[in-house]
């Protein structure tokens, strides 16, 4: 009998669908969304004692940025808007990412 260990969940997605399911400025646009985002995955891997040389932050940052976009994009696509999608989206399936998040070392 083969055990299979539980998926981890990528931090980055989970913050991002925090971001995503709890939406509420209809003004802002999709570049601060992606910076809101950036932002609160840099908080989270300084929390987990995660350092990125100060050399290589705006790679980082342009990195994560492209990532994000992407996961927007195909998280809504077919919709207008986030609030479009958050209107379609079931109650049930806005459960708290980030509770399902944890870092193993």
């Amino acid at each position: 009998m083969k055990m299979t260990k539980p998926a981890k969940i990528d931090p980055l997605y989970s913050i991002f669908e925090e971001h995503l399911y709890n939406f509420q400025d209809s003004d802002e646009d999709r570049k601060t969304f992606v910076g809101n985002v950036i932002k609160d995955y840099l908080k989270f891997l300084n929390k987990n004692k995660v350092t990125v040389p100060p050399s290589l932050l705006a790679s980082v940052v342009e990195e994560l940025a492209t990532q994000v976009r992407s996961m927007l994009v195909k998280k809504i696509y077919g919709y207008p808007t986030i609030s479009e999608f958050q209107k379609q989206t079931p109650k049930k399936a806005r459960r708290s990412p980030r509770s399902r998040l944890s870092v193993s070392r």
